[in-house]
This record gives structure tokens, sequence and C-alpha cells, in this order.
């Protein structure tokens, strides 16, 4: 959770823009691709690279956007060990992951995936979903930090994909293709923490199902 949440609320959603349906990152190259479609074992494993990670209480099998997918129970999340190609740097960044629930978090938000916190050094990037039933997106660099709520609330039950994309001058949420965008400059981000996925981790453990996460840079 970023410290001045309140007023991120108020404003940021005020700032933003309904853009076009265009898919994001369809031009950047994939980094990471977690399928999620693993019915055993405590291992997810990245199709698309080395970036294998470990299951903590994760839930197996359940059904998935495609496949099946991983359920959150409140307890649950993923740890994916650094790496210097799951660091943007200045580049432009897209992070994917389809979700499925009904239920809210009281406050401040779950956390859907993340790497980094915002006092880490080298910054972070991170994708939230909110009291409102919203998803948000938050990047923090070498040049400022900037946190986009936007888009319809998604936790009707149904899947939903969201991604969060910063370029050189925004931030963006993008669900179900409709992108929200703010202006933004975050400069630089590279990190040596883990990628985690469905908590903060320790906290904001995420009630759901997760299914098809990426990171996709350049």
């Amino acid at each position: 959770m970023y410290r001045a949440r309140v007023l991120a609320a108020a404003v940021v959603i005020g700032g933003a823009m309904l853009e076009s349906s265009t898919p994001a990152g369809a031009t950047q190259t994939v980094v990471a691709r977690w399928l999620m479609d693993e019915t055993s074992g405590n291992v997810m494993r990245d199709s698309a690279g080395d970036h294998d990670g470990s299951l903590y209480s994760v839930v197996l099998g359940r059904p998935g956007f495609k496949g099946t997918a991983y359920g959150f129970t409140g307890s649950s999340y993923v740890s994916v060990p650094s790496a210097a190609d799951l660091n943007p740097g200045s580049a432009n960044i897209t992070i994917t992951i389809h979700l499925n629930a009904t239920a809210v978090p009281a406050s401040p938000d779950w956390d859907l995936i993340r790497k980094g916190l915002y006092e880490t050094s080298g910054g972070e990037f991170k994708m939230e979903y909110q009291p409102s039933g919203q998803a948000s997106c938050g990047f923090k660099g070498s040049r400022g930090y900037s946190e986009l709520i936007a888009g319809p609330a998604v936790n009707n039950g149904q899947w939903h994909t969201v991604r969060c994309v910063k370029t050189s001058s925004s931030i963006q949420v993008v669900v179900d293709e409709k992108t929200f965008s703010k202006a933004a400059t975050i400069g630089s981000i590279a990190n040596t923490a883990s990628v985690v996925i469905g908590a903060r981790p320790g906290s904001e453990f995420f009630k759901g199902s997760l299914d098809h996460a990426s990171i996709r840079i350049g």
C-alpha cells in the first residue's frame, strides 16, 4: 500500500483518461509467462523462460481462464526469485494477470503481483485489487512514483484480464482491453526483490483465483 492512498483514490481516478482498446504489450518481449496449469507439486513453471516460482498454500486445479487456475485462500502466495531480466530498467513494461473474485478487501487492498515495495532500493512495480473491486497499478522508479486506480469493478465472479503498463510518459490500467491512462514519468526500475503473486508478501493476501500471468518488457 502506498502511504498517500487517500489522495491517490481521490485524485488519480479523476485524472485517468479512457483510451483505445488496443492490447498493450503487443510488440514487447515476453520475459516470463506463468500458465498456472499445474495440478500437483509446489512449483509454478515459467513457459517463456527460467523464472519458476515456489507455491505456498496455493490451491491447484481450479477452473481457469484457460485450462486450470490457482486458488488463493487468504494465506496463499507464489514467490519467483529475482533476476535481471525481470527488471524493466527504463524500458516499457506490461504486467498481465487474469483474475476471478467475488470478495473484496476491507482495507487497504490485496496484492495481485508485485516486484519490490515502495521503500525498496531500485523501485517497484505492482498490481493491486482495491476495496472498490477495481484494479490498480503502481510504479516507483528513479524519477518518481505514480499510481492509478481505474476501470470497472471486477468482483463479479467472472474472469477478467488486467494489465499494468509503464511507458516513458504514462502509466496505464488495462481491464478487459479497455485502457485508462495517467501521465507519469517514472524513470528506471531495477531491484533485487522477488516477484510475488497473490500477496505483499506477508500481508494483503488475495482471495480468489488467478491464471495466466506474464511480464513483457521492451
